[in-house]
């Protein structure tokens, strides 16, 4: 397992289209992949689940990844979160 802790500085955080981004790649993964917020865990692979965790601007949250391909997911859903669109 890998995992590292980012601060969303996104303005909108994870609205409907940068929370679609991220479940997108996530879905992609074979690895499972969680996000941890305010001492939720939840499925990043589900849009719901994602747009209902509250992830706004200056969120803090962690990324678990799991599996065969964790340490790729990983890089590329940072990369991912740190290029949000507005």
């Amino acid at each position: 397992m890998v995992q590292q802790e980012l601060t969303i500085t996104n303005p909108t955080g994870f609205h409907a289209r940068p929370a679609a981004l991220l479940v997108a790649r996530a879905g992609k993964s074979k690895s499972s992949v969680t996000i941890l917020h305010n001492e939720k865990k939840v499925n990043a692979k589900s849009m719901l689940n994602v747009l209902g965790a509250g992830i706004r601007q200056g969120s803090t949250i962690t990324l678990l990844v799991e599996g065969e391909d964790e340490a790729e997911t990983l890089a590329e859903l940072v990369r991912l979160i740190e290029q949000l669109p507005e």
